[in-house]
């Protein structure tokens, strides 16, 4: 899973035609994600995607900035 993580915040920082398609249709998912949750730490990073902007899977503990963004998988199966 790190590895994921790592690619996400790599595809956050590069920010790809292809990989922002895929985060936009997962953010609109995880936004109303009830396991999506603010995250005190996570206030500085700003995101284009504003729906999930400093929140975190409250499953997987991962920030869904780079999570959207990764190649992993929603640990609820959601996308």
């Amino acid at each position: 899973m790190l590895n994921e993580i790592l690619s996400g915040w790599k595809n956050f920082i590069q920010k790809s035609e292809v990989t922002e398609n895929t985060a936009r249709k997962r953010a609109a998912l995880c936004a109303v994600c009830p396991h999506a949750t603010k995250g005190k730490l996570l206030v500085f990073i700003k995101d284009d995607l504003k729906e999930i902007q400093g929140t975190y899977c409250n499953v997987c503990k991962c920030p869904l900035s780079a999570k959207v963004r990764s190649n992993d998988i929603c640990p609820e199966n959601k996308w």
